[in-house]
């Protein structure tokens, strides 16, 4: 992959963030204006704006290469949370991704852009941020973006648990009301049968995982599943599932204004899993 820059004096840039990373602070911002790594596509200082050209374009921070070290030391900070808003190409797939110096270790989010905007989250490698290589938001598709903020945040701490209703596997959005974007939202659960399923030739063979999720919901008629956000179910019993609130409400943005609004827990059963049902559904408000 051939990655053009623009002409950015890299050295002060290495230097300035390995020196603010470690300032204490619960957050450090990178400035969008900053941004010096471009490939497939075109990305203008002034207005923030990325143009993506082709597939699997892409845009964001270079700090240095295997011959500088450190590189950036973000070793104060757990993760990396990125905004955009999109210009052109609302059914764009988009992808954080951090690259270190230290690991062959690449974290990786994946989020959809709903109503215009997108924010991608990754946790950073706790052995490698201190020797972190690169930054960049990629696209599957050709698209327009804006940035609009990137910044390291310290692992946030949250309160104490609110149950919310559950009601036949259904969630009132008005049960989320009051609560930050940032608050964590933890769904318990249960499920039954076996990790199996037979095959087209009529054997019976183990079953790595299985897609369980929510739904944003209009009435009765279920709207849009939100990419990105569906559960995993890797075993049988008791088993838990942690999002941000503002996720959430991403999904609740794909449903109809007319009716009853909310969220159904839904299975997409296979195999010889039999059931899946939520125990517990509890928030907690992001206290830092």
């Amino acid at each position: 992959m051939t990655k053009t820059l623009t002409k950015i004096a890299l050295i002060g840039v290495v230097a300035t963030f390995a020196a603010c990373s470690n300032s204490g602070d619960n957050q450090y911002s990178l400035s969008p204006n900053r941004a010096n790594l471009t490939w497939r596509g075109d990305y203008d200082v002034s207005s923030h704006r990325m143009h993506y050209i082709g597939e699997w374009a892409g845009c964001g921070w270079w700090f240095g290469d295997d011959s500088v070290r450190p590189a950036a030391d973000f070793s104060d900070y757990d993760q990396l949370v990125v905004n955009v808003d999109s210009i052109e190409g609302d059914s764009v797939s988009l992808f954080l991704n951090v690259r270190y110096t230290t690991t062959d270790i690449i974290t990786s989010e994946s989020a959809p852009i709903v109503n215009g905007h997108s924010t991608l989250r990754v946790d950073l490698d706790p052995y490698g941020k201190s020797h972190i290589l690169e930054i960049f938001v990629m696209s599957k598709n050709p698209c327009e973006l804006n940035i609009k903020s990137a910044t390291f945040k310290k692992a946030t701490r949250y309160g104490k648990p609110h149950v919310i209703k559950v009601y036949d596997g259904f969630i009132d959005a008005s049960e989320f009301e009051g609560f930050s974007d940032d608050a964590l939202v933890s769904f318990n659960y249960f499920a039954d049968g076996e990790m199996t399923h037979i095959s087209d030739s009529g054997t019976i063979e183990h079953m790595d995982n299985w897609v369980i999720g929510l739904v944003s919901s209009s009435a009765d008629v279920i709207e849009a599943t939100c990419p990105g956000r569906r559960i995993i179910l890797k075993q049988i019993g008791e088993q838990s599932y942690d999002c941000l609130l503002g996720d959430i409400r991403y999904m609740l943005e794909l449903a109809d204004d007319d009716g009853e609004r909310g969220l159904y827990w839904v299975v997409w059963t296979g195999g010889n899993v039999t059931d899946v049902h939520i125990r517990n559904v509890t928030v907690r408000e992001a206290k830092n």
